[in-house]
């Protein structure tokens, strides 16, 4: 059963990643098989082959029909990727292809563009795939998704699942976005942090890119204060530093009873420092510090530290999270990391096609697949609290359908369910 930390409020949008460097745009097809070109990204928490987990994937039921076509655009190129989220949908669609009959006995066929994270080469992006002819666009994870939207807007796409990076997408009027990163967890964390664990000063360590100090002035520090804490102090980290010390330095100085690491690159050494140091605050950081390298790298001081993310833990254990590490050992590259990134994008193909599963080929129109996820409350969201797509789950980010988070904690190089509650940050975040 979850639990609302404060009301029962949306949570708003996030501000845009820091744009990456401008690359060409190379688009693809695939009837669902995985491709391996990216390189596995840092925040990796293990692999589908190093997993325990097993489970079965059923009875085949293969989809015969002639392929339904989505279009998908993701981060590829440049300095900043996510290959987990497009490798994870093709995943998914080969699962589904194979043993649940596609859709309406027709296989899901994923049509996707290489982003860079420029508006216009995701609008570049957008155009190509309408040669396509999808019926919706699936979500990835594109920070260049201002250039994109316009266009399916023109064309009346629908826009299903993904991971939100920018307003642009959360605010689409044919979207429905089935979890939240970068404002829903940093938010449910903060306040998890002040209502469990007492806190009532914190010190956050963030990166002072564009996405950093947005997360940290709009985010972290509104909410901190909406629940009540009496000081917050801030600490900028460049992107490019190599020494973190007098960062470490300057949080443990103003005495918090909490350090918020909001610094995926540099968070292996400001949580060794913050041990080398002697502080006693308790910890909170974002996914990428629970990485396997960043935990080993972090010499014992990511011990401790507490988490959110918008899905279930892959090792849960449970019938949805077997599956997940069952499809992705089948279908996925080996190199896929499986972290928060990765379970949305294959949740989303498994939303969709849940909801579409019974649709003809005629009654795959815009109004209708968007009526499937919007008629109603509460709908199944793949290892994930379940979803309601009225607009009012997320203050400012009308398209969200979720705020909810699970917080979780490392212990030595272990990762355990902290609560086992769903949390979200509630009226505490304004937008």
């Amino acid at each position: 059963m979850a639990i609302n930390l404060g009301r029962a409020r949306p949570v708003a949008g996030l501000a845009a990643l820091a744009a990456c460097g401008l690359l060409a745009a190379a688009c693809g097809s695939s009837g669902g098989s995985s491709s391996s070109g990216a390189s596995a990204s840092s925040s990796a928490s293990s692999s589908p082959a190093s997993s325990t987990a097993s489970a079965s994937l059923g009875t085949p039921h293969p989809a015969t029909g002639s392929p339904v076509v989505f279009g998908l655009l993701n981060l590829l190129s440049g300095p900043v990727t996510f290959p987990e989220i497009s490798a994870a949908e093709q995943a998914a669609a080969s699962y589904v292809n194979e043993y649940l009959d596609g859709i309406g006995g027709h296989p899901i066929k994923i049509d996707v563009c290489a982003t860079d994270g420029q508006p216009a080469t995701s609008e570049r992006c957008a155009n190509q795939l309408l040669n396509s002819h999808p019926v919706a666009i699936l979500g990835g994870g594109d920070t260049g998704s201002a250039g994109a939207i316009p266009v399916w807007q023109r064309a009346n796409l629908a826009y299903l699942g993904g991971v939100p990076f920018t307003p642009v997408e959360s605010n689409y009027k044919n979207a429905v976005i089935f979890d939240d990163v970068s404002v829903a967890d940093n938010a449910a964390a903060s306040v998890y942090a002040a209502k469990t664990l007492g806190a009532k000063t914190a010190a956050i360590i963030y990166t002072s890119d564009t996405q950093g100090t947005s997360v940290a002035d709009n985010v972290l520090a509104p909410v901190m204060k909406n629940v009540g804490y009496t000081k917050v102090t801030k600490i900028p980290v460049p992107p490019t530093a190599t020494d973190v010390t007098s960062a470490v330095a300057a949080a443990i100085s103003s005495h918090p009873d909490i350090v918020y690491i909001d610094d995926p690159n540099s968070c292996p050494q400001v949580l060794s420092s913050l041990k080398q140091l002697g502080s006693t605050a308790k910890v909170l950081g974002v996914d990428p510090c629970t990485s396997p390298a960043a935990i080993a790298a972090a010499n014992g001081g990511a011990s401790g530290m507490y988490y959110s993310s918008p899905v279930q833990a892959p090792d849960a254990g449970t019938t949805q999270s077997n599956l997940y590490l069952a499809v992705l050992k089948k279908y996925a590259p080996k190199s896929i990391p499986i972290d928060s990134l990765t379970a949305m994008g294959f949740a989303t193909v498994i939303n969709v096609q849940a909801a579409l599963a019974k649709f003809t080929t005629a009654q795959l129109t815009t109004s209708k697949i968007l009526a499937a996820f919007r008629n109603g409350s509460d709908h199944p969201n793949f290892m994930a609290h379940p979803y309601t797509c009225d607009g009012q789950q997320l203050a400012g980010a009308t398209a969200v359908c979720n705020a909810f988070q699970q917080i979780r904690q490392v212990q030595g190089t272990k990762i355990i369910v902290a609560d086992p509650n769903w949390v979200t940050a509630g009226s505490y975040y304004k937008g």
